[in-house]
């Protein structure tokens, strides 16, 4: 079993591309004490996901370049 993260490579002029954003796969990590380990069944693509894309201030700060997308 891998841990799929999507990465940020760029920051998106327009429309996000292939070129934006990269899948990563790693393996899953340990757990330690008094950690858990859940499996996602269900994902929302949120509209604000492309605003934390771009280098400006908002109420998140900006998705780093290399950072996983939230």
């Amino acid at each position: 079993m891998t841990n799929r993260q999507i990465i940020l490579l760029e920051r998106p002029e327009g429309m996000v591309d292939d070129s934006t954003t990269s899948l990563v796969e790693s393996p899953v990590p340990v757990c330690g004490p008094d950690e858990a380990l859940i499996k996602v069944g269900m994902l929302s693509i949120d509209p604000t996901i492309r605003t934390w894309m771009n280098d400006a201030p908002g109420y998140l700060p900006p998705i780093g370049i290399g950072e996983v997308i939230r």
